[in-house]
């Protein structure tokens, strides 16, 4: 049976690729990558490509999840690389991949890579093991607009823990939520929601660019962040908790606004 490799890609550029990664490439068929998930630098993949000397097939989401093109591949007896921007398994979809493939009775093997789910909490100066449930912000739909990241948050809130909330991508449009409007969607949120958890005057960390030469992190009022320009995505917001002394005396670096 052929084998499929998930291999991270970092949450930068093809420079964040494992050596390890690298090697499985040049050694595999078939190279497909998605990026509905997460975004690159620009050009990450065509460089990556000309690096490994093979060409990198980008699948939609639905190529991923309905249409069973990966393993169709691996039936035809034609080894996989599945490149995956952050790391490979922290994403539903590719559990179910990954799973899929093992039921199928095909090898799979992983080669993990950097993620925002570290390196945004890392870079902002919180303790990680402090972090309640994660979320994620996706843009209003009309009318519709779910209030259950909310409720997520809150429940984090009353244990004193911090929330990372991922911001939505819709990578086939070209659309990605800056933090700017991820507060903005959020003070919706809970005007709908009527409760009292999460306000104008609420303090959110704003982390933009993690991986990348020009991050950034700045922290203060939802008021002020979302009137602040913090240049090109992606970014994701990060709602603290209880706060120990050491964390304070971090964010005390990005404070912004009228608390600097």
């Amino acid at each position: 049976m052929a084998s499929l490799t998930l291999i991270g890609l970092g949450i930068s550029d093809e420079k964040g690729v494992p050596l390890s990664g690298l090697e499985r490439m040049k050694g595999a068929r078939t190279l497909f990558a998605e990026l509905f998930t997460s975004v690159l630098s620009e050009g990450s993949l065509e460089r990556l490509s000309a690096i490994v000397g093979k060409d990198i097939r980008v699948l939609t989401r639905e190529e991923v999840e309905e249409h069973d093109i990966i393993l169709s591949t691996l039936e035809s007896g034609k080894d996989v690389c599945f490149l995956v921007a952050g790391d490979p398994l922290t994403a539903t979809t590719h559990q179910d991949l990954r799973l899929r493939a093992l039921k199928a009775g095909h090898a799979v093997d992983i080669i993990n890579s950097a993620s925002i789910y570290v390196a945004a909490a890392g870079l902002a100066g919180l303790q990680h093991y402090k972090f309640g449930r994660t979320t994620t912000i996706p843009f209003p739909e009309g009318d519709y607009l779910p209030t259950s990241p909310l409720e997520i948050i809150s429940e984090n809130l009353k244990r004193g823990l911090h929330t990372l909330v991922l911001l939505d991508i819709q990578a086939h449009m070209d659309r990605y939520m800056r933090a700017s409007e991820g507060c903005k969607v959020l003070l919706e949120m809970a005007r709908r929601a009527g409760g009292d958890e999460l306000g104008p005057s609420t303090m959110m960390v704003s982390v933009q660019r993690a991986g990348r030469p020009d991050w950034n992190v700045v922290y203060g009022t939802i008021s002020f962040l979302m009137d602040m320009d913090l240049g090109p995505p992606p970014h994701c917001l990060i709602i603290p908790g209880k706060l120990h002394f050491m964390e304070e005396e971090m964010l005390d670096l990005f404070k912004v606004g009228d608390l600097k």
